[in-house]
């Protein structure tokens, strides 16, 4: 048996198709909200894991931290990790209509 990934979602009859600039919008908005998250919890993460060390923390990496905790959540999200920004968009799509 082989995974091929996601099964892409089919718009159900009726649904507004997923090729509108809103529909677009919505998603771009869903992934990075979701990139937010993702953040939050590595951040967390993180912070949790670095106060075990004792090590007094080197010049700039907190910077450094923060941005590879943005890219990784950014390709986290981009890949529908969690599957939250799937269930934003399934959720909101129908006020798309209106």
């Amino acid at each position: 048996m082989t995974f091929a990934g996601p099964t892409p979602a089919v718009p159900a009859q009726g649904s507004v198709p997923a090729e509108t600039p809103a529909h677009k919008k919505l998603r771009k908005a869903a992934q990075e909200f979701e990139a937010i998250l993702v953040s939050q919890l590595l951040g967390d993460f993180k912070s949790g894991f670095s106060s075990l060390t004792g090590d007094a923390p080197l010049a700039g990496s907190d910077t450094l931290n923060s941005l590879a905790i943005q890219s990784l959540s950014s390709a986290l999200a981009s890949r529908d990790c969690l599957g939250i920004g799937r269930m934003l968009v399934h959720q909101l799509e129908p006020s798309l209509r209106r």
